[in-house]
């Protein structure tokens, strides 16, 4: 299943007749390649993203995770996601994940799933803190007006994978600024961090053992960025290494490895697998930032994006419409309230149980 195409831009996509943010495009500007957003159904107020993971000392343990069951169950439910897909990846502590991205854009089917006690039974269980592998969900509300994204048309991926979604030619594509040209409440709201929120290493939370849900800041900006190698002939695979895949290390190694100046809580750069455990050819990046502000002021303003960006437009320029890369982002900025981020006998520093403010419940 994939998504509709539509051939023209929705009203919705241009932004709100009362904006008060200037647009960051140019008058005139034409990108150097055409780029597709999704828009989400006329009913549809809100969406659901959900992260659920599995986390062990290595893929072995991973697969003799009771998850998996449960994910089963979960992902064939009646009410189950409309679409998803599974990553996997070795985070900083040494931990091998799997992670599972499920996506619902009709509130009252997630509604069901959530109310569903045999499924919510199995994390509530008190077997989960005495397991040999732990288990991470973090389950985001995401409003219409908080979301943006861009694909290739001819690359089914996130969201894009649902057929309950259409696509268009996004007006605002090929331009620093226009990630936050393309959220429609970002035209009236500035969607920056509290003032008072900031990343301090909490004390107190062994993780292993115990169950955490922690919350998180409002408007703190969630990305899932990929890129793919799959469609690639020897050629352009060959320049993709030589030339792309370096700075695109970097870039992610730099945030991960520097919270504190970039407002990055957390960055995965997970490896796309199959459901029986196989690795295919795309990697994207999954990341939290303390806000829109600071995930921008990485990419225009540091060198490692500079990186990647120049690259980039080096090989569109190259290889023009035989290019043969694909990427796609999608970017959520959480309002706060009705945001589950649960870590249950996990490393101490997985995901968002590193910082903010949290409660331990087992």
């Amino acid at each position: 299943m994939t998504a509709r195409i539509t051939e023209k831009a929705p009203a919705e996509a241009y932004g709100p007749s009362d904006r008060r943010i200037p647009l960051r495009k140019r008058e005139g500007f034409v990108p150097q390649v055409q780029r597709w957003s999704f828009q989400l159904p006329p009913d549809c107020m809100q969406m659901r993203v959900g992260f659920l993971a599995v986390q062990g000392m290595d893929d072995a343990a991973l697969e003799q995770s009771a998850f998996f069951r449960w994910a089963q169950s979960a992902l064939s439910h009646a009410a189950g996601p409309t679409t998803f897909d599974h990553a996997r990846f070795t985070d900083a502590q040494g931990l091998r994940n799997h992670v599972i991205a499920a996506y619902w854009v009709d509130e009252r089917r997630f509604e069901r799933w959530r109310s569903d006690d045999v499924l919510q039974s199995w994390w509530a269980s008190n077997e989960r803190l005495h397991d040999k592998t732990g288990v991470w969900r973090e389950i985001l509300r995401v409003p219409r007006e908080r979301q943006e994204s861009i694909y290739w048309r001819d690359y089914p991926a996130g969201l894009m994978s649902s057929d309950e979604v259409a696509i268009y030619p996004t007006p605002y594509c090929g331009y620093y600024g226009a990630m936050r040209d393309r959220i429609p409440l970002a035209a009236r709201d500035p969607l920056d961090a509290p003032e008072d929120s900031g990343l301090v290493e909490p004390t107190g939370r062994a993780g292993y053992g115990e169950r955490w849900r922690i919350t998180p800041p409002h408007n703190l900006a969630v990305i899932r960025s990929a890129n793919t190698w799959g469609r690639m002939d020897e050629e352009q695979l060959a320049d993709y290494e030589k030339n792309l895949r370096q700075p695109l290390e970097n870039g992610m190694a730099y945030l991960r490895e520097s919270p504190l100046p970039t407002g990055c809580a957390s960055l995965r750069m997970q490896r796309k697998f199959d459901a029986q455990g196989r690795p295919l050819p795309e990697e994207h990046a999954l990341g939290h930032f303390l806000s829109l502000r600071h995930m921008e002021a990485w990419a225009e303003n540091h060198a490692t994006h500079a990186a990647i960006f120049n690259a980039a437009i080096s090989r569109y320029k190259r290889y023009g419409t035989d290019n043969q890369l694909r990427t796609w982002h999608e970017v959520y900025v959480l309002p706060a309230g009705d945001q589950l981020f649960e870590y249950i006998h996990c490393g101490p520093k997985t995901g968002l149980l590193r910082w903010f403010d949290g409660e331990r419940v087992g």
